[in-house]
């Protein structure tokens, strides 16, 4: 703790930043932000004169209150608030608690730090961290599956995680999924990533396939064998059955590919 004087009258100061400590038990609080500035609200009524201290309570209720002032509607963000140590002895404060933040805006991860002040009779303020979660609906395993499998719509499930702790570029539309091979084992319940997937191989190494090259609404084919395997979508080399020209294509389906 340290102190501050203010010229009128002693402000005690106290910084509330061990997470580990402090974050033993949370609020969870639906969030977005307004805009502009930096957001300043009062709790509702002073401390009853009675108490001996400032309850934590009362702290808690008035981050809550400036928090929720601060939620958009149909938001996924969340605000975590630290709950404050209930050994913490201030002052009861005879007007309403000002809560404030220097974020002009909210972030959409991570953590920021609320503070909490009393410019009654007896002042003091005292800053909270607060963690911040954008939370989404990704795409994950129903059941394990092997290096190869294709994926169907019975395999996959859905879970809610912090997008701002995801490092790998997660899928949330199961049509981006379904189709397509693990490239390694993976276990029920664990993320879809792109990194985990690759296209079905439709056309494999040998295949005889059918070659369409046009411009202009006017197209001519030719056959020709696949020098790869390769999926829906993926470039594939293909030699020509009759003048022996390998060219490349992008594959339509099992039996075409198409000459751009």
């Amino acid at each position: 703790m340290s102190e501050q004087v203010n010229p009128k009258a002693p402000t005690h100061t106290h910084r509330i930043s061990a997470y580990p400590r402090v974050f033993g038990l949370a609020v969870l609080i639906c969030s977005g932000w307004a805009a502009g500035g930096i957001p300043t609200v009062w709790a509702d009524g002073p401390t009853t004169a009675h108490a001996e201290f400032q309850s934590v309570q009362s702290i808690e209720s008035a981050i809550q209150g400036f928090l929720k002032q601060q939620v958009a509607i149909g938001t996924n963000t969340q605000f975590q608030v630290g709950t404050l140590d209930p050994r913490l002895q201030l002052k009861p404060c005879d007007q309403s608690l000002q809560v404030q933040t220097n974020n002009a805006s909210i972030p959409h991860g991570g953590r920021m730090t609320v503070q909490v002040a009393c410019t009654g009779a007896n002042p003091w303020r005292i800053f909270v961290p607060v963690k911040i979660m954008t939370l989404v609906t990704v795409l994950s395993l129903a059941r394990p599956l092997a290096p190869g499998a294709q994926i169907t719509a019975q395999d996959l499930s859905s879970l809610v995680v912090n997008a701002n702790q995801q490092t790998s570029a997660y899928l949330v539309n199961p049509a981006d999924a379904i189709g397509q091979v693990v490239t390694r084992p993976m276990q029920a319940g664990q993320i879809l990533t792109q990194q985990d997937l690759n296209a079905a191989q439709v056309i494999k190494r040998g295949d005889h396939v059918t070659l369409i090259a046009g411009e202009d609404g006017v197209s001519v084919s030719a056959e020709g064998i696949a020098q790869d395997s390769a999926g829906i979508g993926q470039h594939v080399l293909v030699k020509n059955s009759r003048s022996g020209a390998q060219v490349e294509g992008i594959v339509r389906d099992a039996h075409t590919v198409v000459i751009r």
